[in-house]
């Protein structure tokens, strides 16, 4: 099916800020590129980079949001920057959202050129600039929807198809689990200590049909959720409800973060009764 459903419940994945630190260019760049395509293969809607080791979330942060960009925005978008020198070597992810010129779509990603009031010329990808009706007061990046043969701006979260990716920086995991945990909420990390995924499909099925939000937390390549917790002097317990191995009898001795992302959201994907019904 394409496009494919927003997903239900929402996906969101955190990250620690250290990951690929420990990589030179072009291979940091590549692995980002990696993650950002395992977290669009299973509709992730929102990347979380939380700040682990005293490392920054840009150099991450610049390359998730440069590759979600559509290509022809990337102009209007992605400034020139260290982080980016190497983005053109990245695969695409064609997401939804990418469209090409002549491919049809009621939703556009788009750039306003000038506004007056409520009224913007906006570059969408089309062969020409297109109006729209757009509220005063946003940003210059823009989602358009048509209706009756009329461009007009549309809340992301209000398209019923998967969109992408949006990236944001949290402070901590501590932060992370703070501001993005709700009742509605089911918190999973990873680790290679935890309880082996396939004894806790039937039951988390059950859990992943009910929630609104799946937030998913991944370690580092040599630190895990526990740790950086103890780190913090948080007890995860108060926060996650389950701590699972999803690559069991793993066949290398380490687990590098997009591989991690792309093995435990395929296996939740499957466990998705939206995607099997």
């Amino acid at each position: 099916m394409w496009p494919p459903p927003k997903p239900k419940p929402k996906r969101i994945i955190a990250i620690a800020s250290s990951n690929f630190s420990n990589l030179k260019e072009p291979a940091r760049t590549l692995h980002i590129a990696l993650l950002a395509r395992a977290a669009t293969i299973f509709r992730v809607e929102q990347i979380i980079i939380y700040k682990e080791s005293n490392k920054p979330c840009t150099p991450i942060k610049t390359v998730l949001e440069a590759l979600e960009a559509p290509q022809y925005l990337r102009k209007y978008l992605v400034p020139k920057s260290r982080h980016l020198r190497y983005i053109g070597a990245a695969p695409p992810l064609r997401s939804p959202s990418h469209l090409l010129r002549d491919e049809q779509s009621p939703y556009r990603e788009g750039y306003i050129l000038r506004r007056t009031g409520d009224k913007a010329i906006v570059d969408i990808g089309l062969e020409k600039p297109v109006q729209a009706k757009v509220p005063p007061g946003l940003g210059p990046r823009v989602t358009l929807t048509q209706k009756q043969g009329h461009w007009q701006y549309i809340d992301r979260e209000q398209i019923p198809v998967y969109w992408g990716y949006t990236v944001t920086c949290q402070q901590s995991l501590k932060q992370t689990l703070q501001n993005h945990t709700t009742p509605k909420t089911l918190v999973i990390a990873t680790s290679r200590k935890g309880t082996p995924i396939n004894t806790l499909a039937t039951q988390l099925k059950t859990k992943i049909a009910t929630a609104e939000t799946l937030l998913v937390l991944f370690g580092t390549h040599n630190k895990g959720i526990q740790e950086i917790a103890t780190q913090e002097n948080i007890n995860p317990q108060h926060y996650i409800h389950y701590t699972l191995n999803t690559a069991p009898l793993q066949g290398t001795k380490t687990i590098r973060t997009e591989e991690a992302v792309l093995t435990t959201m395929a296996i939740l994907n499957l466990l998705d009764q939206q995607t099997t019904t």
